[in-house]
């Protein structure tokens, strides 16, 4: 159960499998997501990020409960600083590793990963670090952003709502909101499992 009882801080190759897999599977569901809502522009842009803090919570929740021990804030956070590093530039890559270190510093001091408000707290940093990605491409990575060969239209957009305050604070607002929405619903289902079996108080 990733149990700190039994192992410590040490991982083991279970540990690493269950972040394996837990990554591999939130990034299919956030793909699968993006697809079926990427028709319509205004929801990528703004609330793409914010749906995806709702549905992939549980899974966060349940992988951060089910290792226990520091490091599955980090290394879901390096996986997107890699895709985003091949599918958007290399200029991505500080953004999500920035945003994974904060997540896991957040994460600091002993049982943190069996607390639900400590894996509240990381979870929200990593969907607010995901949903000021594109946003980012338009205030610090423009040059780099439009070396990438991206369209002006698609430039021009960004723009548009990435440099207006009341988008970026509704964008912003809305994925914080659902990010901790998400995680109730995760603590009513998951962490009772968890007290159940014993893993965490």
């Amino acid at each position: 159960m990733g149990n700190e009882k039994s192992t410590g801080n040490k991982y083991t190759v279970k540990d690493a499998a269950i972040i394996g897999i837990f990554c591999a599977v939130m990034f299919v569901v956030f793909m699968v997501y993006s697809t079926l809502t990427g028709a319509s522009l205004f929801y990528s842009m703004i609330f793409n990020a914010a749906g995806a803090a709702l549905i992939l919570a549980p899974f966060y929740v349940y992988m951060c409960m089910k290792v226990g021990k520091h490091g599955p804030a980090l290394v879901y956070n390096i996986m997107w600083a890699i895709i985003a590093g091949l599918m958007m530039g290399p200029f991505m890559i500080p953004w999500f590793l920035g945003g994974g270190i904060i997540a896991e510093l957040s994460m600091c001091g002993k049982d943190a990963y069996h607390d639900i408000k400590r894996v509240s707290i990381s979870w929200v940093i990593t969907a607010l670090v995901r949903a000021a990605h594109g946003m980012s491409e338009i205030w610090f990575f423009k040059d780099a952003f439009l070396a990438t060969g991206v369209s002006e239209q698609q430039v021009q957009v960004q723009t548009q709502y990435y440099t207006d305050p009341k988008y970026v604070l509704l964008s912003l607002a809305v994925t914080a909101i659902l990010a901790v929405l998400g995680c109730m619903i995760s603590n009513k289902l998951i962490v009772k499992h968890f007290r159940k079996s014993g893993a965490i108080k």
